[in-house]
């Protein structure tokens, strides 16, 4: 046992070299020690008309944000899984689910996971998150963990099964004032701050919001609290609060936005047929729409690569995802984190991390092309790791979403799905394109398989990633290596 000299207790090297070198343990590692995965993190595509942000400044230790409802507080991760802290980064003592309670905040401990705490969670995914952007870090830009200038503290502001508008605050930017969720949050961030500058003080360091991540959209996607354009406008408008009535005021220092790091909900269909939401992710979509739109936030990737809990027996659709699956949650946030902060770094426009429809095409009465956003690789149609679904996730519709068919007996227009560029699929078409086909959806869900299901094999999916796992893991805790492959986000595109 190692004790790292910022670290108040002891520290597990094996574990820490477990983590540190999960991107490079897939095949093509002496590709990636060689080269330090350039094409993994390097340039992706970025949003066209939109302003550098501000560049970031690095601080001794940074705040990294979990909020949103219960699959950011973790609802479904029993038994926790990360139980000793390897790197130098901490959270509350009351741990990373601290609630509203003041003798859960009054100092910093090691950050790992627990079953106590707040709410009904196990592991949450923020050690995961922090210890792999040190990982990441030493990976990527060679700098040994015990030479990185930042380190890192975490926690969850999440509140389960509430709609978006409970943590908003839509008064003007001058009112700090909010809701419920909003007022929880905005206090559990000042008793960090505080913390975070006395021990600033005592160290001689600095302190920094460095991202907050976002997971939410479940209780929103039941159709009776939002629409898609309503919730797009609240969480750009959420972003931009935490901005003003928060960082600028708690962290007057900080001159740069932190990071907005979202979690695409997909789990719309778990609802069942009688659901409004029952193959019209509108809340998914919502969440693209919103980072699409703004230099701030982005998508790290869907949420249907992941196993979720079988709640069946509680009487609840399947909405939370298992422990293993918070903890990797962690690690693709960790991932988009350290390629957003090279952005920064760099003064340029923030990347989109995620693989993201751009373009459908009509290059033929019978062929449509796709073109992709593609952070890293190729394009490829697999089946093994998320189940089959019909055209890989793709359907053609009408301009108010319904499918359309070929005919009174064949609701599915689409014959094939092949590759044929690195980042363009061709769908080939049974029939001539009808008039009325106005859009192509990905991910939407089969109207045909088993209702109230969601994750890889079952519901909202599709088949189609790039090829970032080919030289980038995460570990599970069994000790199986997963790659990390973009998975392609649940989304929508106009046929041109």
């Amino acid at each position: 046992m190692k004790k790292h000299p910022d670290a108040s207790h002891d520290v597990d090297e094996p574990r820490r070299d477990f983590v540190r070198h999960g991107a490079r343990i897939a095949a093509g590692a002496a590709l990636a020690g060689t080269f330090g995965l350039p094409w993994l993190f390097g340039p992706a595509a970025r949003a066209a008309g939109m302003p550098p942000p501000e560049t970031i400044v690095r601080a001794r230790r940074e705040l990294i944000l979990f909020h949103g409802q219960s699959n950011a507080v973790g609802t479904g991760g029993r038994p926790a899984l990360t139980l000793q802290q390897i790197y130098a980064n901490v959270t509350f003592n009351g741990g990373v689910r601290p609630g509203t309670d003041a003798a859960a905040m009054t100092r910093l401990v090691p950050l790992v996971e627990s079953d106590g705490g707040h709410g009904t969670g196990g592991e949450v995914g923020t050690n995961a998150c922090a210890d792999g952007l040190v990982a990441y870090t030493e990976t990527i830009d060679r700098v040994p963990w015990t030479a990185q200038y930042s380190r890192y503290s975490a926690f969850t502001g999440a509140e389960g099964g509430r709609p978006i508008g409970y943590f908003a605050t839509f008064l003007d930017d001058a009112n700090p004032g909010g809701y419920q969720g909003w007022l929880n949050n905005q206090l559990r961030l000042r008793a960090m701050f505080a913390l975070m500058r006395e021990e600033a003080q005592r160290d001689g360091g600095s302190i920094g919001w460095l991202a907050t991540t976002w997971q939410q959209g479940e209780t929103d996607s039941t159709g009776l609290s939002e629409t898609r354009s309503s919730y797009r406008s609240k969480l750009v408008a959420l972003e931009r609060a935490h901005w003003m009535k928060i960082c600028q005021v708690e962290l007057p220092e900080q001159s740069w936005r932190p990071l907005w790091i979202v979690g695409q909900v997909c789990s719309h269909n778990s609802y069942g047929t009688s659901s409004l939401a029952f193959c019209n992710p509108f809340i998914a979509l919502a969440q693209r729409d919103a980072c699409l739109g703004s230099p701030y936030l982005r998508m790290a990737n869907p949420q249907y690569i992941f196993d979720y809990a079988d709640e069946a027996a509680l009487g609840q659709p399947m909405l939370h995802l298992t422990n293993e699956s918070h903890r990797w949650q962690g690690r693709y946030f960790a991932r988009a984190i350290l390629q957003l902060i090279h952005d920064r770094m760099a003064g340029v426009p923030l990347r989109h991390p995620a693989l993201d429809m751009i373009a459908a095409r009509r290059v033929g009465p019978r062929d449509i092309d796709v073109v992709f956003n593609v952070p890293a690789g190729v394009l490829t149609i697999d089946t093994r790791w998320v189940a089959a679904t019909r055209n890989a996730g793709f359907d053609i519709r009408d301009a108010k979403g319904a499918l359309v068919p070929v005919d009174a007996t064949d609701d599915n227009l689409i014959a094939g799905v092949r590759v044929v560029r690195s980042d363009t699929l061709r769908l080939r078409l049974k029939a001539d394109l009808p008039v009325n086909a106005e859009k192509l959806s990905l991910g939407w869900g089969d109207p045909g398989e088993t209702h109230a299901v969601a994750g890889r094999h079952g519901g909202p999916r599709t088949n189609i990633r790039d090829t970032a796992g080919d030289l980038d893991a995460y570990i599970a805790s069994d000790g199986t290596t997963r790659p990390m492959h973009n998975y392609a986000l649940v989304s929508d595109v106009a046929l041109t």
